[in-house]
């Protein structure tokens, strides 16, 4: 068969002016080498490609995000139109696989590498099922290497994942229930193997700790970093705070080539960090962030802040003190954004419980739910100025004159282009990104 997959983005084709930002499909290239030999694969990323509905294929597999649903379902009824059958996949359609199952021929539920193989000689066969789930997750040791070869466009860093699986379960995140909740870690020369393989010298590693919590991952860290050395690049990568509690780690980690850190931040207020249920940055080890950003900073890595807004204890004031912090600190880049409840997170539950979403016209609402927006009634503020407050703090930190300028203090304490695009187009792509995707909304 010929068989074309497809990784959606928005309607208005904003990722063409955020190409920097776009991350090559790993989950597809992934996929692309379980396909069982003798047929043929072809990856489409929205982000560059166009949509062709006439192309010559015989199946279809789209993977599917929750904000970006109602982009995927227009994708799958496109080809559908033409009896062309849809396999839908992703987090989305696993946390609502009854939801997906009304636009696609065939659901995917959970992590796809033992599935797929199955999917796709049933399909070959003609006796695809409507649903498919995987009876464990997949041992991940020694993973084939990503199909790279089909991702033909211009990434900024190619992808890599070493590790799956998240203990820490926060309110906001369904990482822990789709992934699990204990880090499943893969075997080191099978990541150094990969990692040879990529010609680019720019990678960024999409763990969700790149060092993982415990002795044993904190050992690993330290072996991985001095493997990952010998390769001669650039990374960067998404850590827990955690990192900041091993005397060497940072120093490791820089030598083997990290120069920014993406790091969940979310609050700069107890109240907050507790109510999300984010006991990693409340320990006495690492809830000093002043701290912890200088410690970062010391050892010539960038800092990518992940702040969230909209919670029960906040009001108009916090976004100007985590403004305040932001700047004084010097935090590199900034992710701001309004708390979404996500389907499947345990804050989903208790807002839906609590009859305070205010955006429930699914699917075609999901497009909303891009943390961005406002999707529920916060208790002291109105959604409206949640939003208009989230806009007017991007557009100070963000702008085109602060983001050069922060980019330039980058490039001075890293003296490292790479940190200072991921610094300067993290903080300029961002707000001209989220002003496109987003729109004030009247809420009734």
């Amino acid at each position: 068969m010929k068989i074309l997959l497809v990784s959606p983005a928005w309607h208005d084709k904003m990722n063409e002016n955020i190409r920097v930002l776009a991350l090559p499909p790993l989950n597809l290239a992934t996929i692309a080498a379980c396909t069982p030999e003798g047929h043929e694969v072809e990856i489409f990323d929205e982000a560059f490609d166009e949509i062709d509905y006439a192309v010559d294929v015989d199946l279809v597999g789209i993977t599917c995000m929750t904000p970006l649903a109602p982009r995927a379902y227009d994708i799958a009824a496109g080809f559908r139109q033409r009896g062309v059958p849809v396999v839908i996949g992703g987090i989305h359609s696993s946390m609502l696989p009854d939801e997906a199952a009304a636009h696609a021929d065939c659901v995917v539920v959970g992590e796809a590498e033992g599935i797929w193989p199955q999917v796709v000689n049933d399909c070959a066969a003609g006796k695809m099922k409507k649903l498919y789930q995987a009876e464990k997750r997949p041992d991940i040791t020694f993973l084939k290497q990503p199909r790279r070869d089909l991702l033909t466009n211009k990434y900024f860093v190619q992808t890599v994942q070493t590790s799956r699986g998240c203990p820490n379960n926060c309110k906001f995140c369904s990482v822990t229930r789709f992934n699990g909740g204990q880090y499943r870690l893969r075997d080191i020369d099978n990541v150094i193997d990969e990692i040879r393989s990529i010609a680019d010298k720019r990678l960024f590693i999409i763990d969700d700790n790149i060092i993982g919590s415990g002795n044993n991952c904190i050992d690993r860290a330290f072996v991985f970093f001095e493997r990952l050395a010998e390769c001669k690049k650039e990374w960067g990568g998404q850590t827990c705070l955690n990192i900041v509690e091993h005397d060497g780690l940072l120093a490791a980690a820089r030598k083997s080539g990290a120069r920014a850190f993406l790091i969940g931040f979310e609050s700069i207020d107890d109240a907050a960090l507790g109510g999300f249920d984010k006991k990693i940055n409340m320990r006495p080890t690492t809830r000093n962030f002043r701290e912890a950003i200088k410690k970062i900073h010391d050892h010539g890595i960038a800092v990518v802040g992940g702040f969230i807004f909209g919670t029960d204890s906040d009001n108009p004031d916090t976004f100007r003190r985590t403004l305040d912090f932001i700047i004084e600190t010097g935090v590199d880049a900034v992710q701001l954004s309004i708390q979404t409840p996500l389907p499947g997170t345990e804050l989903y539950r208790q807002l839906q419980q609590d009859g305070r979403l205010l955006l429930t016209d699914y699917p075609a609402d999901w497009e909303a739910y891009n943390i961005f927006e406002p999707v529920f009634q916060p208790l002291n503020q109105s959604p409206e100025e949640l939003y208009r407050n989230l806009m007017a703090a991007y557009r100070e930190v963000s702008a085109p004159w602060p983001s050069f300028i922060r980019g330039l203090k980058t490039l001075m304490a890293t003296r490292s282009m790479f940190a200072t695009g991921i610094s300067f187009f993290w903080n300029y792509d961002s707000c001209k990104t989220i002003s496109k995707i987003t729109r004030p909304r009247i809420y009734t």
